[in-house]
C-alpha cells in the first residue's frame, strides 16, 4: 500500500533524477522539453498529495 509518506519519501529519488536527466539532454530538444514536463507534473502531484493530505 502507498502512503503519503512513501510518496515523498520515493520523490526525494525520483525528483533529482528528473533534473539531472533534463541537465544532461541537449538544449532545446525533444528529451529535454518531455523530461521537464514530466518533472514538473511530478513535483506538483507530490505538493498536491502533501497539501490534501493536511
Amino acid at each position: 500500500m502507498i502512503t503519503f509518506h512513501a510518496i515523498g519519501y520515493y520523490s526525494l529519488f525520483g525528483l533529482p533524477l528528473g533534473l539531472i536527466a533534463c541537465r544532461l539532454a541537449p538544449a532545446g530538444s525533444t528529451a529535454r522539453r518531455i523530461t521537464a514536463r514530466i518533472t514538473l507534473a511530478a513535483l506538483l502531484l507530490v505538493a498536491a498529495t502533501v497539501a490534501l493530505s493536511y
